[in-house]
């Protein structure tokens, strides 16, 4: 089983670093194709211009509007999470985005978690049949605090889906704001930060930012039933340890 998961994981790696390379090779044969990728990318900046402008139009109420569009994000399953975490960075800045992106998923999570909440209350039967109650459960239940918080920080994890998830567990509100904000920050940080580099045209950074997401993005999907399977186990000898009765003393 370990050899076979592997030269799964193996398998995954060759074909992305192959992908690189030959990505490499290419565009170095090919100056044109180079020159032609960056003016694609210079076209789809102008346009984002004229879309950014749009809503920096409204005023005070841009970031309201923004906000409104990250709660969506997380409540409706088609909007990507990634593409408006960009958009807000390259809009209103890396660290400004980041606080409305923020805001607004930690508002659309608490509603979701509400949710969660109203459908177990009403029909909790039908929701420990759904396939991500099946999944999740036995994770978000072992720990309070940490299981689920690292289900939000794990690259790859359903975010938005968890917040339902966790509307039907114990997990109180107020902890479940804060490891819903905490988790979703650096993913929420690298977004901004790459949506503001494509603003400033600045490629290099740019394409470090993406480096850097993708490889923890790898690692997070190589590596989450690893890393998860380890923290329950070791949730569990802590229960063990806990619930053995005091020794005593001769």
């Amino acid at each position: 089983m370990r050899t076979a998961a592997l030269k799964r994981h193996l398998l995954v790696v060759g074909i992305a670093l192959a992908c690189l390379a030959g990505t490499a090779v290419v565009l170095l044969l090919h100056d044109d194709l180079l020159y032609q990728a960056l003016f694609h990318l210079r076209a789809v900046r102008d346009k984002g211009e004229l879309l950014r402008q749009a809503f920096l139009a409204y005023g005070h109420w841009a970031p309201l509007i923004f906000m409104g569009l990250q709660v969506m994000q997380v409540l409706i399953a088609p909007i990507p999470g990634e593409a408006s975490g960009i958009l807000g960075g390259y809009i209103f800045g890396a660290w400004p985005g980041f606080l409305y992106s923020s805001l607004g998923l930690t508002l659309g999570s608490w509603i979701a978690f509400g949710i969660g909440r109203v459908i177990w209350d009403i029909m909790p039967d039908r929701a420990m049949e759904t396939r991500l109650y099946r999944r999740f459960n036995t994770l978000v239940s072992a720990g309070r605090f940490t299981i689920p918080f690292l289900l939000f920080l794990i690259p790859g994890m359903p975010k938005d889906a968890l917040s339902y998830l966790l509307g039907f567990s114990r997990v109180p509100l107020a902890i479940f704001l804060f490891i819903t904000g905490l988790g979703r920050m650096p993913g929420t940080l690298m977004l901004s930060l790459q949506g503001a580099e494509v603003q400033t045209a600045n490629y290099r950074l740019l394409a470090l930012l993406l480096g850097i997401s993708l490889a923890l993005g790898l690692a997070g999907f190589l590596y989450r039933r690893k890393l998860l399977a380890a923290l329950l186990l070791c949730h569990r000898q802590k229960t063990r340890r806990n619930s053995r009765p005091p020794e005593r003393n001769p």
